[in-house]
């Protein structure tokens, strides 16, 4: 059986944000290690505040040009990020000056763990990097001759479904009928025709390594090159452009080098592919510069075996022998969850979602009246 009481050679550490945090009645401390011991996460209640939020955000470290806000929002604690920087639609020079544009709010409840709090910052600031991102991969249209933004987040999805549906059900019909066969690999010219295509924070994109794989697949090395001064001139001074980005916002992007397996030839396709891997080294760019208390919580180079040696350590079964303190983490843990129920107003809809978790255990989701007060 394991001993659970405090050695005099270990360490109780102390409870990070103690304003906001406090012990569930009964319960034990853990031994970690051989030297320390901790009361973990799931054994405590919280009750934040703007205060401790703050505190939390001022122990977090990322990029000057993110901050972080905590505010109160009609009586709920939210968080938001700031992006400091120069307008992505616009030429880095000196007519774009800095400015501050601010993302969507994110709430905290006030009894959500500490941790989960770090997770809702590392999450928003992730979501912010993204947003910036998507707003400089550039697509010439060979139409109009004119630069678009094609993953940007400011699309009107609404209008691109009244528009744009009927056109891609006909595209699925036609690739559901079309052969196999027609579905060959990118050639290099025609690949190196596509990225001539598209920038990416002003960059144009290089084919600088071409390997067949089958006949449908072929393994690329794709590299980012800044434009010549030319290019830059002719961008900045072409009017006619939607958006002149000549780029260079992003210094972490310059003269990158993607490796992709591409199938097929499509190049719809490949500009999907090239996207996701520009989010995808973004996240990996947030997760190696996030710190908290100088600690990089979500780096690759944190050793995920270590991790997992900690969780084994705090989620010991044998503390559940105490009748007492389960039986107070059971209510406490009840409480919690109800405080996150949805309350549905009930009309037809909310009705027939309801009855869809009639039969599951759980909190399910409240239908509340409509009163007439509720109409206005």
């Amino acid at each position: 059986m394991t001993d659970y009481t405090l050695k005099p050679q270990q360490q109780l550490l102390p409870l990070a944000y103690a304003d906001a945090e406090m012990p569930i009645s009964g319960a034990p401390s853990i031994p970690i290690n051989p030297s320390q011991q901790c009361i973990p996460q799931h054994y405590l209640q919280y009750q934040h505040t703007h205060k401790s939020v703050s505190d939390i955000v001022n122990d977090i470290q990322f990029d000057v040009r993110y901050p972080v806000f905590v505010s109160i929002d009609e009586g709920a604690l939210v968080i938001q990020v700031g992006i400091l920087g120069q307008d992505n639609y616009k030429a880095n020079n000196a007519l774009n000056p800095m400015h501050i544009v601010y993302g969507r709010k994110w709430r905290v409840e006030k009894n959500l763990p500490s941790a989960e709090i770090i997770q809702t910052v590392y999450l928003a600031l992730q979501k912010a990097k993204e947003h910036e991102i998507r707003e400089v991969f550039t697509l010439l249209d060979t139409h109009s001759q004119k630069h678009s933004t094609p993953f940007s987040g400011h699309h009107d999805t609404p209008l691109l479904a009244s528009t744009l549906c009927s056109a891609q059900a006909t595209q699925t019909f036609q690739n559901d009928h079309e052969s196999k066969d027609i579905h060959t690999r990118w050639q290099e010219t025609q690949l190196q025709h596509a990225l001539d295509s598209v920038k990416f924070d002003g960059q144009r994109m290089h084919l600088v390594n071409y390997v067949e794989l089958d006949a449908q697949r072929v393994f690329v090395d794709i590299e980012l090159r800044q434009q010549g001064k030319l290019d830059a001139i002719n961008d900045a001074v072409d009017d006619s452009m939607e958006h002149s980005v000549t780029g260079n916002f992003f210094a972490e992007f310059a003269g990158v080098r993607l490796s992709l397996i591409l199938t097929g030839n499509k190049a719809n396709t490949l500009y999907h592919q090239l996207m996701q891997q520009f989010i995808s080294l973004s996240h990996e760019h947030v997760a190696e510069q996030f710190t908290y208390r100088g600690f990089k919580r979500f780096s690759r180079s944190v050793d995920v075996a270590e991790i997992g040696s900690v969780s084994i350590a705090i989620r010991d079964r044998e503390w559940r022998k105490e009748a007492t303190f389960m039986a107070n983490m059971k209510a406490f843990n009840q409480q919690v969850d109800a405080t996150r129920v949805p309350v549905l107003q009930a009309d037809h809809q909310a009705t027939n979602i309801a009855q869809q978790y009639e039969h599951i255990a759980g909190h399910k989701p409240i239908l509340k009246k409509v009163l007439f007060t509720d109409l206005q």
